[in-house]
């Protein structure tokens, strides 16, 4: 990793000395004199890696790094001052203006003058140190030992399916214990070593058919870190879907008088509180889980056998064993698909895994694509015979894993410790912050966006990320990392100085000192803490991404001040987890290096955030991202038409213009702007923007009798998902036609001619209507073969779909207007249909087609529409 930063560096010097072809001789010598000797010192950085154990190693490769970094910013902060200069033409004013910039300019270069001198000076003691350290003299991997190396990590991908084998004898168990005639609340505790699956193992229970009859239900993950104010209002939110609103009021004992109320008053339930490291989390809330003796049932699972046999004296304990032989296998031969002469060596890796499903997955995986003898013998030899089944003995296989990824992949891996334990992370947000830290390689004629998704693509397929949301033709919308796999990841993202964590709920040995030389700090909770722990002379800290990434409740006005003073060559900061702020200081315009900028909620008053005019000096922002929290709305100010750069404007709500220019051609993502301003628009030269979400008017009471033109949307070439929410008429629909790449659409209104609706272009798989009511609905669109997913609101009283209709459909969601709803499905309709909902407030009253009732329910998206 540390020849990724020399690399960048020097890339970087090139770049300077040849767009400043007039700046001083005496800098242009000093810059290719860095430049020159950072390409020596790569040579011997590239030639020690491989023993990077060495402690003697690792600090002078550190210093390497360091001094790269350093390059890096000198040249940033100079460009930045550049780009703020005078005109040198003009009024009088503007000529006195250029004079003085000239004369700042010049002083600049005094200034970056001497910081050459400073790194030169230490590159020297560098290579004194080099030569000290005897570096030179170190054998390095002989070249056969490489190559093997370099065979042995190239793991190969497949296909992602979530697949349960074994835990037979332990589900029928376990289903005995909840499924039985006790009356009294039974409470289960399920417990094993991380990897081993208990959270497989009670998901399977949890949506088994034969527990169907539990009607109430509710799922939590804990996590080591918790806080019971969020595991309730899961809670709740599961049982009954409370206003978030109004549970965020609640206090502690607030929630869970709520929660006991809601459960003394429904019917039996099932509940899951997935992964507890302590038991006083149940401490605390089981008289939250009344025993009406009706049979509610409670699972509990846990890494910890003392927390789960300290539950209840009745509480049923069951150690989860770890995968059979058999079933070891089966996992393995399902995945990895050896030819014959090949399973004797699968089975003897196999063994070695122990019954570990994860290491069974990761060896799979590694030798899926590579089916030759002498590959999977060297796995064997040089991999396995260390692996004897607990986590810290896959530490090498999946270190192995790691290596094998490319340079800027492998960024974009560590960058994931950024994310707390059991965090979901939105796929979308993680490729723009990927794109703005610069971890991803540019690659001509592809959106920088689109490359971030082949890495998370290439991730998921090395079963290095697991997916938890994916539409139905495969696009991941949600991804986790295994526990096992994230501790690698941290560890490592600490040693490679890719990113420092801040926890203040965690007892760490110099903290403080864990978190210098990060030029990336990732605050889990407590910015009070953490800025009292960098202490008053922190001003000159190189730190280049500053990121909240749990719910923190609020955030003053002098902490946010704090962070745009001390830290000012912040190239990302996201803020977006913050749900309570006073505003946001004019200060925010100082951080000319941003790309990335989430910005906090605002205050639970409902009052509109103020945007500050003096965003318009963020001139390289590609990225302007709004508050997590769905009741924050913003006020733009004009000055957003001057950020050429901005690629995606990313906002729940807005509460007035967004302003935007019809010069601003590199964007890529509006959501959300009205439909009056977008009319505004010249869109003639929009070839780059992919995403398109226009909300609801709220204008007044004649909304239904406005006619809506989507002319302006045919020059959008690269549209791939197109949001329109309104109350009015959709005057035609062809000019949808134009948009060849148009991949998702939801439609809220009256089309005039629902027949138009066969101007859908091909590529269109996902579609969604709201209050779009016909009859012929279901046979105007069986036209459009390729559609995989299709969610139907308000949209009439009967829905016939006919013989051979919608051959590619997979998701089905229906919410009829009214009480009365016919549905209709002839034979060798919807062949591939995998999952159906029905509005399930009238499920008992609506006669469902036998084939579709046996089906799943759609996966829920709620939340990650676009």
């Amino acid at each position: 990793m540390v020849d990724v930063a020399v690399s960048f560096a020097i890339e970087k010097l090139s770049e300077f000395v040849t767009q400043h072809v007039d700046i001083r001789v005496g800098v242009k010598d000093g810059i290719e004199w860095l430049k020159d000797e950072l390409s020596y010192l790569l040579i011997s950085v590239r030639a020690v890696e491989s023993q990077q154990y060495l402690p003697h190693v690792r600090l002078w490769t550190d210093s390497v790094r360091v001094v790269s970094d350093e390059a890096v910013i000198i040249l940033d902060r100079f460009s930045a001052q550049q780009e703020h200069a005078a005109p040198e033409h003009g009024t009088v004013l503007d000529r006195v203006q250029s004079f003085f910039c000239i004369c700042k300019k010049e002083a600049n270069l005094y200034d970056i003058g001497k910081d050459i001198k400073s790194l030169k000076e230490e590159i020297s003691r560098i290579k004194s140190r080099r030569d000290e350290f005897r570096i030179t003299d170190i054998i390095t991997a002989t070249p056969t030992v490489q190559q093997r190396k370099r065979t042995l990590l190239r793991a190969a991908s497949f296909d992602y399916k979530e697949d349960v084998i074994g835990f037979e004898v332990d589900f029928q168990t376990l289903l005995a214990q909840l499924d039985n005639q006790d009356p009294s609340l039974g409470l289960i505790s399920i417990h094993g070593m991380g990897g081993l699956g208990k959270s497989t193992l009670a998901s399977k229970l949890y949506h088994s058919s034969e527990l169907s009859h539990f009607k109430s239900r509710a799922w939590v993950c804990v996590s080591e870190d918790y806080d019971i104010k969020l595991v309730l209002r899961k809670i709740i939110k599961c049982f009954r879907g409370d206003d978030r609103d109004l549970l965020s009021k609640m206090e502690e004992l607030e929630l869970l008088g709520h929660l006991r109320k809601i459960l003394l008053n429904g019917d039996h339930y099932l509940a899951v509180i997935d992964d507890i490291w302590d038991v006083e989390v149940w401490k605390k809330i089981k008289n939250a889980f009344p025993d009406k003796k009706n049979g509610s049932r409670v699972i509990i699972t846990t890494r910890n056998k003392m927390v789960a046999e300290g539950v209840e004296d009745t509480c049923f304990v069951h150690e989860l064993s770890f995968l059979s032989k058999d079933e070891s296998w089966q996992l393995f031969y399902k995945r990895a698909k050896p030819t014959p002469n090949l399973e004797m060596l699968g089975k003897e890796m196999v063994d070695k895994c122990g019954g570990l499903p994860l290491a069974i997955v990761i060896l799979s995986g590694l030798l899926l694509q590579k089916k030759t003898y002498k590959f999977w013998s060297d796995v064997k030899d040089q991999l396995w015979r260390k692996l004897k089944g607990e986590s810290s003995e896959i530490q090498e296989l999946l270190n192995l894993s790691y290596d094998d990824l490319s340079f800027h992949i492998r960024q974009c891996f560590l960058y994931l410790a950024r994310y707390p334990e059991d965090h979901t992370i939105r796929v979308y947000k993680l490729k723009l912050l990927w794109v703005a830290e610069e971890f991803v390689e540019e690659q001509d004629g592809v959106d920088m966006e689109d490359v971030a998704e082949d890495y998370l693509n290439e991730l998921i397929n090395r079963n290095m990320i697991q997916i938890e949301l994916q539409t139905a033709d495969g696009q991941v919308l949600v991804c986790k990392v295994h526990d096992l796999v994230r501790d690698l990841v941290v560890e490592k993202a600490r040693e490679q100085k890719i990113l420092g964590i801040f926890d203040s709920s965690k007892q760490y040995a110099n903290l403080r000192r864990s978190l210098q030389g990060q030029v990336r700090h990732a605050i889990y909770n407590g910015i009070g803490e953490y800025f009292k722990l960098l202490g008053p002379n922190s001003g000159n800290l190189n730190l280049r991404s500053l990121a909240l990434t749990t719910r923190t409740a609020t955030l003053e006005e002098e902490e946010i001040k704090l962070m745009y003073t001390r830290f000012q060559y912040l190239k990302v900061l996201d803020l977006t987890r913050v749900y309570d702020s006073e505003g946001i200081p004019e200060e925010i315009g100082d951080l000319v290096f941003l790309k990335f900028l989430g910005l906090m909620g605002g205050p639970y008053s409902g009052k509109a955030l103020l945007i500050p005019s003096s965003i318009g000096k963020l001139k390289r922002l590609q990225t302007l991202h709004g508050s997590d929290s769905y009741i924050t709305t913003y006020v733009f100010p004009k000055e957003i038409c001057e950020l050429k750069e901005l690629r995606h404007i990313i906002f729940n709500e807005n509460d007035r213009n967004l302003y935007i220019g019809s010069d601003q051609t590199n964007l890529q993502t509006i959501s959300e702007i009205t439909y009056k301003e977008w009319c505004h628009i010249d869109t003639n030269n929009w070839t780059n923007l992919h995403t398109l979400v226009i909300p609801e008017d709220d204008d007044g009471d004649n909304e239904e009798e406005e006619e809506y033109n989507l002319e302006s949307i045919a020059n959008l070439t690269s549209l791939r998902t197109l949001v329109l929410l309104q109350g009015g008429v959709i005057s035609t629909m062809q000019p949808l036609s134009s948009c060849k790449h148009l991949n998702k659409v939801v439609l809220r209104g009256k089309i005039r001619d629902v027949a138009e609706l066969r101007f859908l272009p091909d590529s269109v798989t996902d579609l969604t209507l709201v209050t779009v009511s016909t009859e012929d609905l279901m046979s105007i669109l069986g036209i459009l073969s390729n559609l995989t997913s299709l969610w139907l609101y308000e949209c009439g009283d009967k829905m016939v779909c006919g013989a051979d209709a919608f051959p590619c459909l997979q998701f089905l969601q229906i919410k009829p207007a009214g009480d009365l709803f016919e549905l209709q499905v002839d034979d060798g309709a919807l062949p591939s249909l995998r999952a159906f909902t029905l509005d399930a407030d009238k499920m008992d009253r609506i006669e469902i087609p036998l084939r579709l009732s046996s089906l799943p329910l759609v996966p829920d998206f709620t939340g990650h529409w676009w």
